[in-house]
């Protein structure tokens, strides 16, 4: 067994060796720190609650047609549809065009004309 012995000498130069290693495990520890609380910051949406936070307040059903379609993003957790608020704040400027067109054909109920339109348009 190897002992370590330091001298009297020697403590100033042992502590700042500590000090460092002490102050690079603390930014180690910050980094992770903030790497878990931006991935617990994130914000997931139900279907009732996107309704809810969508300028619009579209109904339930429109939101299911925009799923179906893939017109919006949106994740599956079993059986439920979740979506992630950046993901939604981000996706009415890649579609601004569509979604007002969409709009006015979801309010006139027409989700399942719409899809036959896609496909043959």
């Amino acid at each position: 067994m190897e002992e370590n012995s330091i001298r009297f000498e020697d403590i100033p130069n042992a502590i700042t060796g500590v000090l460092k290693k002490l102050s690079s495990l603390e930014d180690k520890i910050d980094g992770i720190y903030e790497l878990v609380q931006s991935e617990k910051e994130e914000t997931w949406f139900t279907v009732a609650e996107l309704c809810a936070y969508l300028p619009t307040h579209p109904v339930e059903h429109t939101i299911y047609c925009w799923t179906s379609n893939r017109e919006i993003p949106f994740h599956k957790r079993g059986k439920r549809i979740m979506f992630l608020k950046s993901e939604i704040d981000e996706w009415p400027s890649r579609n601004q065009g569509q979604i007002e067109e969409r709009d006015s054909k979801r309010s006139r109920g027409i989700c399942t004309i719409y899809k036959k339109e896609r496909i043959d348009g």
